[in-house]
């Protein structure tokens, strides 16, 4: 007498789990959320922009070599004057992507820190010492921009 052989019920529903919730078993996929923390004991006020929304890319004549110029084009950006010390949660959209920048609304020399966490993981954490007005007439600020790539094995690129 022949015996046939299939899967028990028991292992049928396990299976169908595991591929409906990959996400769940196997974490690593987009993030979805960032926290951001900014302080100064200089100042009271800063300017801080955040965008979810922007494209980076290499100039065309020089793309793939190692000095290439990146360039950041904010398609839409909210620019905020906030009371120091400032903390928000954004909630990642279909982009996985975050930009934020930070100086002192007054025009003084500025010591502020950033700390930006994703999905509770810390990807920057800097304190620098922001002077009104650069040799090249700029303004020197603080800024974080992060990417969500599936291959993302380092942190990203911030200055």
């Amino acid at each position: 007498m022949a015996t046939k052989n299939r899967f028990p019920p028991v292992i049928a529903a396990l299976a169908v789990l595991g591929v409906a919730g990959c996400g769940w078993l196997f974490p690593g996929g987009p993030p979805d959320e960032a926290h951001v923390e900014i302080t100064s004991e200089d100042v009271g006020q800063l300017s801080v922009v955040v965008s979810q929304n922007f494209v980076r890319y290499e100039e065309p004549d020089c793309a793939g070599e190692p000095d290439c110029p990146i360039t950041l084009v904010l398609l839409s950006a909210d620019t905020l004057t906030v009371s120091s010390p400032y903390s928000n949660t954004f909630e990642f959209t279909d982009r996985h992507q975050i930009f934020v920048e930070t100086h002192p609304v007054d025009e003084v020399e500025a010591r502020v820190a950033m700390t930006v966490e994703i999905d509770g993981r810390e990807w920057y954490d800097d304190i620098r010492l922001l002077s009104p007005v650069t040799d090249g007439g700029d303004r020197e600020t603080m800024r974080f921009i992060y990417q969500f790539s599936e291959n993302q094995n380092q942190n990203p690129d911030f200055r």
